[in-house]
């Protein structure tokens, strides 16, 4: 049997689709209080007429990566997991509870896929785990990590999490491992990357000046799923479908909601301001900025990936972000407005 962590989540939900549509009985991960309306509304989304028949393969149990009993129960006659589970956050506050969930309850996930003898896992991780770009060189498999005070609490996070599944793989297990680039596609709008469609939605006057890889959550499932069914173990790919400015992203995304595209070009010290402002602001109203420190060091940085790692690898004709960005803005009129 299946076991897929972050079922209620954007790449989740999608690999649970994915492998429900491939009349799998699949048991997933969802903490008590998580709400199933993104997974209900993307099955009725792709498969209208038979999204009931296969919400019916998925055997929900609730479990919590921070408690490992709970995962050793979840994993109990598991063969294949694939762990999508993680906290995504770019603001202070949730800085130490992102750090133990990511890394901590993924090393809880993989003793306890250990004490059960589970065949292999496909662990979704990030570009954030890459090391940095040298001269702005595409970065590719082979990039290391380097300790610095540039790297965010989210990519730490994910850098940490990599490190146990590896070393679940020394320790014997079969694993592959996939980094996305920032992830577009069908998702609820108010969390995780899909959140930038709001605020485009709502208004937004300024782009920044960096640029990095985006890829469709349809393609990030669909490879995952793909390495995990082959013989390739103790690997890692890229999953990127193309680079591109912030300018161009956020033009697309408001063209699709027919919406003004942001004009204004945001410096890095425009930049720097406004998250001072708005963190003030913050502390004044009570209310989360939109914008954080890290998010607009995050959007300043020019990153170039790879992905001829996974083209070698599997025949894959990647989602157009275009395509990828009308899809997303057409799911969201339909289900979040």
């Amino acid at each position: 049997m299946i076991l897929v962590t972050g079922g209620t989540g954007l790449v989740g939900a999608h690999i649970l689709f994915d492998l429900c549509s491939k009349n799998l009985q699949v048991r997933a991960i969802k903490r008590a209080n998580s709400s199933l309306y993104l997974i209900e509304s993307l099955f009725s989304f792709y498969a209208p007429e038979t999204f009931l028949k296969l919400l019916d393969n998925i055997d929900w149990v609730e479990a919590d990566l921070r408690e490992i009993d709970s995962l050793i129960e979840a994993t109990t006659n598991i063969d294949i997991v694939y762990h999508a589970a993680a906290i995504v956050s770019f603001s202070n506050k949730d800085a130490k509870q992102m750090l133990k969930a990511n890394i901590e309850g993924t090393a809880n996930l993989m003793n306890a896929c250990k004490i059960n003898n589970v065949k292999k896992i496909g662990h979704i991780s990030s570009v954030a785990a890459l090391g940095p770009s040298i001269d702005a060189a595409p970065l590719n498999e082979l990039n290391q990590w380097e300790v610095s005070t540039n790297n965010s609490a989210y990519a730490i996070s994910k850098y940490g999490a990599e490190r146990e599944v590896w070393r679940i793989s020394h320790e014997g297990m079969d694993v592959v491992i996939i980094n996305p680039s920032l992830i577009t596609g069908p998702g609820d709008w108010t969390k995780s990357s899909t959140a930038i469609f709001k605020t485009v939605f709502e208004g937004l006057k300024f782009y920044s000046l960096g640029r990095t890889g985006f890829v469709d959550v349809r393609d990030v499932s669909k490879t995952i799923i793909y390495l995990v069914e082959s013989n390739i173990t103790s690997e890692r790919y890229i999953i990127s479908s193309e680079n591109l400015s912030w300018k161009q992203i956020l033009t697309m995304i408001a063209h699709a909601f027919n919406k003004k595209p942001p004009h204004l070009k945001a410096t890095r010290i425009k930049a720097a301001i406004a998250w001072r402002i708005l963190k003030l602001v913050g502390w004044i109203s009570g209310k989360e900025p939109k914008i954080t420190k890290e998010s607009v060091r995050s959007s300043q940085r020019e990153r170039y990936f790879s992905n001829e790692k996974i083209l070698d690898a599997m025949d894959i004709e990647f989602i157009p972000v275009k395509r990828s960005i009308q899809d997303t803005t057409y799911f969201i009129s339909k289900f979040y407005l």
